[in-house]
């Protein structure tokens, strides 16, 4: 009687593990519980604070700075955050390629532009030397599940020529030079 009991007993155990059947234990049913949980994702920049998004830099009269000097601005700070696994993607552009431009337009004309860099300090791969924007600066990032900050500075070149004599020119036509430079991040 024993041996058909016993051979009772492994087949239950077989049977029960070929065919999934719910699983029990000597002392009963078991119970499963599933836990879940979302994160939603981040990934996000700022100028300078937690909310800081436009930042306007002025180089001044550039008109008396020599043309073989620069002028250095400081943007402050540039922060990063993506929780996103695959880290992200930066990408820095500049609207009229590298140069403020007399009243913002386009043009590949000398005397109508101003030559300028820029430079991003920080951790985490942020670093890089001056640069000018001719072609946008592409850096694929890690995540950052804290916030990794990194220091910007624009340099510009000065259009004066023959500074200290009385008769004082420029390299450019007079007038409001701009552009506008974008840094987007987005999550890989």
């Amino acid at each position: 009687m024993k041996k058909i009991l016993f051979a009772g007993a492994v087949t239950f155990a077989a049977l029960t593990a070929a065919t999934g059947a719910s699983a029990q234990s000597t002392y009963g049913t078991l119970l499963t519980v599933n836990l879940e949980a979302d994160v939603a994702l981040r990934c996000d920049a700022r100028l300078n604070s937690a909310t800081g998004t436009v930042l306007n830099i002025d180089f001044g009269t550039v008109s008396a700075i020599d043309n073989t000097q620069t002028v250095d601005r400081s943007a402050g700070s540039a922060s990063y955050i993506c929780n996103d696994i695959d880290g992200f993607t930066r990408t820095i552009t500049s609207a009229n390629g590298g140069f403020m431009t007399l009243n913002g337009a386009a043009t590949t004309a000398a005397n109508r532009r101003i030559a300028y860099t820029m430079e991003h300090g920080g951790g985490s791969g942020l670093a890089f030397a001056a640069t000018a924007l001719t072609a946008p600066i592409v850096t694929n990032l890690g995540a950052m599940l804290g916030v990794q900050t990194g220091s910007v500075t624009f340099r510009a070149t000065g259009v004066g020529t023959n500074i200290g004599q009385s008769s004082q020119s420029t390299s450019v036509f007079a007038g409001d030079y701009s552009d506008v430079v974008t840094i987007a991040i987005a999550a890989r």
